[in-house]
């Protein structure tokens, strides 16, 4: 695939999703915004298994076992259905301001799992049309649907999980389409690959229990309302974790000279630098902001959490596909260390304040561990 191509699929994938955050952050009361984050983080879960169970466990096992686009998107339509059905049933059961919603809240988990994998076998394999297509049309929906929200139905959360669902469903409608067999793919496609995907599931959970455990933990012991202030510091890092995962495959395969480390650490705090210099100039101003409103008070921890989230995320996904089991084990495991006490005892400590500055220094120290990892596994051969 070219390079324009890429880049034309990875902006479409970022304005799509980055659509619905932003639409979230800038309509919604933080109440709102805490119990649209609450299901958002189960759509992100999702997709965070899938790339470790389907995406990357089909790129570690290639020499071993071919993967084929019919035992491939038979594994990911599986498994975008059962998270679709869990989610249904989950939100269903509860009762809360989502639970009329159960079905748009399915339908968005759902479609985004399979975009997901069906995005990544098409990078992966060269394929324009597969990858390009559905995020160009779930982007042009995100947006139109973001903007009837904003001038018609501002701070209404039907409004906004519709459009989220809306562009997810589009999104998986135009990737190319699953070559359906006999039922069972995804539980042969794990027994088939289980050599390569017990790391990496390991390492997604050990992942998923600070990135998203721990804002589930500290859900009620800060409230929903302060909760979604807490999330929309994760929200304005989105951007570039949006840009870069489209091209995962791309950024594994960086080697990891002075010139690439010190790029990506320029990069970061320019990023945070422009995050926190945009949140101050709306703090200037007095349009209605939602949420976002609330997070002006913290510029500067959000704009330290907004680079390390670049350095450490570029840095992870090298580390992913090339570092030694040991050490990924071992840069998860302290990660997830930094990334639930932390953000716990700063909760517990100073209550939401403390909850955000403890995430961005724990993000930061993160980060840093993930530069040692990645600069140790260059010496080893990539896997991809």
């Amino acid at each position: 695939m070219s390079s324009l191509r890429l880049i034309l699929t990875s902006s479409a994938a970022a304005v799509a999703t980055l659509s619905v955050q932003v639409l979230g952050l800038i309509t919604l009361a933080p109440t709102d915004f805490g119990l649209f984050s609450i299901v958002y983080l189960a759509g992100a879960f999702a997709l965070s298994l899938a790339l470790s169970l389907i995406c990357e466990a089909a790129t570690r096992s290639r020499q071993d076992a071919p993967t084929s686009w019919a035992d491939f998107s038979g594994a990911s339509t599986e498994f975008a259905l059962i998270f679709a059905a869990v989610s249904a049933l989950v939100v269903s059961l509860t009762n809360s301001p989502l639970t009329p919603y159960w079905w748009l809240i399915a339908l968005a988990i759902g479609g985004g799992a399979y975009r997901s994998t069906a995005r990544f076998y098409a990078v992966e394999n060269g394929d324009a049309r597969g990858s390009v297509l559905g995020d160009a049309i779930a982007a042009v929906v995100a947006v139109v649907l973001s903007v009837v929200t904003l001038t018609l139905h501002s701070g209404e959360l039907s409004w906004v999980l519709g459009t989220w669902a809306a562009s997810s469903v589009v999104a998986a409608v135009f990737s190319r389409w699953p070559a359906l067999g006999r039922p069972g793919v995804l539980v042969r496609w794990t027994r088939q690959r289980w050599t390569a995907i017990a790391p990496l599931v390991r390492d997604s959970l050990i992942m998923d229990a600070s990135s998203i455990g721990t804002p589930y933990a500290l859900a009620p012991i800060l409230g929903v309302g302060p909760f979604g202030v807490y999330r929309a510091v994760s929200n304005v890092a989105a951007p570039v974790r949006l840009l870069l995962n489209p091209i995962r495959p791309r950024i594994a395969r960086l080697r990891m000279s002075a010139a690439t480390v010190g790029a990506v650490v320029a990069g970061g705090i320019v990023l945070g630098g422009l995050a926190a210099g945009v949140l101050l100039l709306l703090g200037e101003t007095s349009w209605p902001l939602g949420t976002l409103r609330d997070l002006i008070p913290f510029a500067a921890p959000t704009a330290i959490f907004v680079m390390a989230n670049m350095v450490g995320h570029t840095f992870y996904i090298v580390s992913r596909l090339r570092a030694s089991r040991r050490g990924l084990l071992t840069a998860r495991l302290v990660q997830t260390a930094l990334g639930v006490v932390g953000p716990l005892a700063g909760a517990l400590l100073g209550g939401l304040s403390g909850a955000i500055w403890a995430y961005a220094l724990s993000t930061l120290l993160s980060s840093l561990f993930w530069l040692l990892v990645a600069r140790r596994a260059d010496q080893l051969p990539v896997t991809a």
